[in-house]
């Protein structure tokens, strides 16, 4: 009797189980071969065709329309987007068809005081972007007390800005796919505070003098056409034409193969391409650790972090032909935190550092950056183990992620410049060659 009780029990058990697979795999089955399907016709236009595709299709919904306005909602894995050298998640569709976007990662981390965010969103983020794809972004500038009862009545527009308290609520907060596990900058205040997203994805407040990331946020015309792409992870809307023939062509934000390493475009000059190695330097397979040696770090004292990255390591490298003098920021940092301090002092070199004020800095952590503490001799910039900013003391031990600057007349010979599929680069062209690409 038990026996046969047992065996209903698994029985019924077993049926249920198989029911709820069969369903999500049916699920996930009609959904992806709609996603991808090559032979339906969609709107070339961005905005309408993220509506068809998700909209129409998606089983669980993730596009809600909110009064005209179709809003990214929850776990959404439809709404990537390859923009510049970026990846941008799509936020919103407008009612006037714009498209807000917002970085998938945080570029870089800054306080809210003295506008630092404003200014270095105008002067240095824009400058990778190519602007004339973009219109204004509106931006809620309420001021609330309490992020249940936010407000978007006060608004404000600029070229780019940063996420609102509400486009996060209605996305669904820290269970939707805007909680990217960093602590970031939002647009609202509460009186003197400001309210930001905490690592555990709560909204919280903190004082403008806080160094918190920033993650960008602009909005595309209503007229930006699909070029490829489906809006997945592994196939993200593309809008903007990009088949680069040399560095010069290169997007800020792209990666590339050199030195059997991946690097990363940090900016670009007339003549020559920053780039930062997303790796460690390594000596013998094992990772090289070192101290910052001296203060100003400057001086050929052959113990230097820099002698080392300028002799042993540039000597070693093996396409060194292509690497090409360059400016390297080592302003120091006053108690005002003000980023644009960090440009106050240079020094050319063949290698270097990144400077805290520079897109990617937070990429690798437990390194050291370029930047030093104005009222502490023995002060230092690092990036750490949990890759957040922090001083440290200059004897103390952390990895290096070096940064170069390479000639822009280098031909790329394969990759799509993601960080699965770098660049990977040939020989330098003639001047000719140069020319005529």
């Amino acid at each position: 009797m038990i026996s046969e009780k047992k065996q209903k029990i698994f029985n019924i058990v077993s049926i249920v189980i198989i029911c709820i697979l069969g369903i999500y795999y049916l699920s996930r089955l009609i959904y992806f071969k709609i996603l991808n399907d090559k032979n339906t016709s969609y709107s070339e236009l961005l905005a309408e065709q993220v509506k068809e595709r998700v909209s129409k299709y998606e089983v669980a919904p993730t596009l809600i329309n909110d009064e005209g306005v179709y809003r990214f909602a929850n776990n959404a894995k439809n709404n990537y987007i390859k923009f510049m050298g970026y990846t941008w998640r799509i936020v919103k569709v407008n009612n006037d068809n714009t498209i807000t976007l917002v970085t998938e990662e945080s570029i870089i981390s800054l306080p809210y005081n003295d506008s630092q965010i404003t200014n270095w969103l105008d002067e240095i983020f824009s400058k990778t972007l190519d602007t004339n794809y973009l219109v204004n972004t509106i931006s809620c500038k309420d001021d609330f007390s309490n992020s249940d009862n936010y407000s978007c009545n006060k608004n404000d527009d600029s070229l780019i800005s940063l996420l609102s308290v509400e486009d996060y609520v209605k996305a669904g907060s820290k269970n939707s796919y805007l909680n990217n596990q960093t602590h970031f900058w939002t647009t609202n205040t509460n009186k003197n505070q400001i309210w930001h997203i905490s690592v555990s994805g709560d909204i919280v407040t903190s004082n403008s003098d806080i160094v918190h990331e920033v993650r960008p946020v602009i909005t595309l015309k209503s007229d930006t056409k699909v070029i490829d792409g489906n809006g997945t992870i592994d196939n993200p809307y593309i809008v903007l034409e990009h088949n680069p023939n040399k560095t010069s062509d290169l997007f800020v934000g792209e990666y590339l193969k050199l030195n059997d390493s991946i690097w990363r475009v940090v900016s670009k000059d007339e003549d020559k391409i920053k780039i930062v190695s997303e790796d460690y330097i390594k000596e013998n397979d094992k990772i090289y650790e070192t101290k910052y040696s001296s203060y100003d770090n400057l001086n050929n004292d052959e113990d230097s972090l820099i002698y080392y990255l300028n002799n042993i390591y540039y000597n070693n490298f093996k396409e060194k032909e292509l690497i090409v003098e360059g400016t390297f920021y080592n302003g120091s940092i006053i108690d005002e935190f003000n980023y644009k301090n960090t440009y106050d002092e240079s020094t050319n070199l063949m290698v270097g550092l990144l400077s805290i004020a520079e897109p990617f800095i937070y990429d690798v952590g437990n390194v050291f950056t370029f930047s030093r503490n104005e009222n502490n001799n023995s002060g230092i910039y690092i990036i750490n183990n949990d890759k957040k900013l922090f001083e440290d003391d200059i004897n103390n031990l952390h990895y290096v992620r070096p940064s170069i600057y390479i000639k822009n007349n280098i031909t790329i010979i394969n990759g799509n410049g993601s960080y699965l599929n770098p660049y990977v680069l040939g020989g330098e062209l003639n001047e000719e060659e140069n020319n005529n690409n």
